[in-house]
């Protein structure tokens, strides 16, 4: 009887490690990564989205990496320029058989400033 309760004991604290690993997400840096010279005069808008979808509220899909890769889309709109004013919305919908969690975000891109030393070395 004591062999079965601490094989129940091991089951439950098994699926409950398993269910918290899964249901972490990865950290998303989008704080500045250095100072950098920009236009702050020529700014553009940008704006990227990503879903995820928690199917009977226990199995994440692709809802867990939502800001990653919404994050990605911002800096493939940017086209290598600087980043900056990062706004972040999240939304959910109800489905039949799970929520879909929705997050967006907008930001502006500057262009850099390039120094040319190649004209002062001469």
């Amino acid at each position: 009887m004591k062999s079965l309760f601490k094989s129940a004991c091991l089951l439950i604290f098994l699926a409950a490690v398993v269910f918290n690993v899964g249901c972490a997400g990865r950290l998303v840096s989008m704080g500045p990564i250095d100072d950098q010279n920009f236009d702050a005069t020529k700014g553009r808008s940008i704006s990227a989205s990503a879903c995820g979808f928690q199917l009977f509220l226990l199995i994440p899909i692709r809802t867990n990496s939502r800001h990653e890769r919404a994050y990605q889309g911002l800096v493939a709109q940017a086209r290598g320029d600087y980043i900056a004013d990062i706004k972040v919305q999240e939304t959910w919908t109800w489905a039949f058989v799970g929520t879909v969690y929705c997050t967006k975000l907008e930001a502006t891109a500057f262009p850099k400033i390039h120094a040319d030393y190649s004209s002062s070395e001469k």
